[in-house]
């Protein structure tokens, strides 16, 4: 089961949905097409696999990061942590998060799963910011922790969208770049209104 999972990943990550065929996953998984049905029932449930084991890895790995990242005595520290962890994830994780990011734009259960992973992904940056601001009760700073955390979510939809070269000539190693990021961010939250 897995393994169908993770090549229609990358048949999608590939071509798209139009490469994402019953066909192609068997072929290249070596799956008889039994096998696929008696697990999955048919395409639908087999996208409904493919987007719960999305969320299942990478929430699990996005929790190891924030837990990881409260630790950090200050919010330098903290939010450096949680960049270069979530890059990781992200890294690791491109295809399948390729599809759900993508592949689920036009399925309404899909994107509203994904829209409520991702405010919650958002919430948690902000509380981890929080945690390591002494003054975050004002309007200003709760919407400057906001912003931040949109630039977070942004960057980390550009790696999962977008290869290196895709984005600028000049290659920045990932850690260099999400240690920048989150320089930008703590400088961006301490900032005065």
């Amino acid at each position: 089961m897995n393994r169908m999972i993770e090549v229609g990943e990358q048949l999608f990550y590939e071509g798209g949905s139009s490469a994402l065929t019953l066909n192609a996953v068997l072929e290249r998984s070596e799956t008889s097409t039994g096998s696929f049905y008696a697990r999955f029932g048919d395409m639908r449930g087999y996208f409904n696999a493919m987007h719960e084991h999305v969320l299942e890895v990478v929430a699990a790995e996005f929790l190891k990061a924030f837990n990881s990242a409260s630790k950090e005595p200050d919010l330098e520290s903290a939010v450096r942590t949680i960049c270069i962890e979530t890059f990781k994830v992200v890294s690791q994780h491109r295809f399948a998060l390729f599809f759900f990011a993508v592949g689920n734009l036009h399925d309404p259960e899909g994107r509203a799963t994904g829209n409520e992973f991702r405010h919650t992904m958002t919430d948690m940056t902000i509380q981890l910011m929080k945690s390591h601001l002494p003054n975050s009760s004002s309007i200003a700073v709760k919407r400057r922790l906001d912003i931040a955390a949109r630039m977070g979510v942004a960057a980390l939809y550009q790696q999962i969208m977008l290869d290196e070269k895709e984005i600028s000539p000049l290659f920045i190693k990932q850690k260099v770049l999400a240690t920048a990021l989150a320089d930008m961010i703590c400088f961006y939250v301490r900032a005065n209104p």
